[in-house]
């Protein structure tokens, strides 16, 4: 095949490539991807809510098909405000609230305000819900709130269906394993791939009111809705653990 010298590639001027904010936002996560205050975070989906609005409808419709969403989604559906203490003392050893408690507080995380934001329409309810249910989902996968553990969840929420705003921070947390903590690439590309798989493996879990689920046995929760144990890791490897 001949190969024109003068070749040159146009670039889209629409492209997010050839936005600053983005390009800053995208490449600061990839250098820094566990930043306390989540700012790049923050204007990485800022950014590209533009994209997130062209899958809206498509997304939403997809949504309700899960079982219970249409109703939570018609219903605004938030559960009850509850203090990181109480679940500590109200929950026993093992169930869903016992073990969130754990991880948030282990990992010097706040309560989330249930009152810091509104939701006009279905789209930004599901991006809220989403919010609130994050380290819910951190527990219930048994991913740890570090880069690779957030690079698993982000395979997770894959298998389950992604967004735009996932996709890009997926490939940035990729990035940042191949350019800074490169001994752990292949683990880190395992981890997404095995979140991937559980994602997909797993009944659907944007519906599940699990506010309503504290007092529940942990591991019953994971048996109902098939999330599938994590791989073993060699000793090489512990940087994902099981949320007891």
């Amino acid at each position: 095949m001949q190969i024109t010298q003068n070749m040159s590639i146009v670039p889209n001027s629409q492209s997010l490539l050839n936005d600053p904010n983005f390009i800053k936002a995208f490449l600061s996560i990839a250098a820094v991807p566990n930043d306390p205050e989540l700012q790049d975070y923050f204007k990485l989906e800022e950014v590209t809510r533009h994209l997130e609005e062209i899958q809206t409808c498509e997304y939403v419709e997809q949504l309700r098909l899960s079982p219970g969403m249409a109703e939570m989604i018609e219903q605004r559906y938030f559960g009850s405000e509850y203090k990181l203490e109480d679940l500590k003392n109200q929950c026993p050893p093992g169930s869903l609230g016992y073990a969130y408690y754990h991880h948030m507080i282990g990992n010097g995380i706040p309560a989330y305000d249930y009152t810091a934001f509104e939701s006009p329409d279905d789209a930004s309810y599901i991006k809220l819900r989403k919010m609130q249910t994050h380290d819910i989902w951190h527990v219930v996968t048994g991913y740890n709130a570090d880069t690779l553990g957030e690079l698993a969840l982000q395979g997770f929420y894959h298998g389950q269906g992604g967004t735009v705003y996932q996709t890009f921070l997926m490939t940035a947390l990729v990035l940042h394993f191949a350019t800074v903590q490169t001994k752990q690439l292949d683990v880190a590309l395992e981890a997404l791939f095995e979140g991937w798989q559980r994602g997909r493996a797993a009944r659907p879990l944007w519906a599940i009111r699990w506010e309503e689920m504290w007092n529940r046995p942990l591991a019953d929760i994971k048996e109902e809705y098939n999330i599938l144990p994590l791989r073993e890791l060699s000793p090489s490897e512990k940087i994902l653990s099981l949320k007891m």
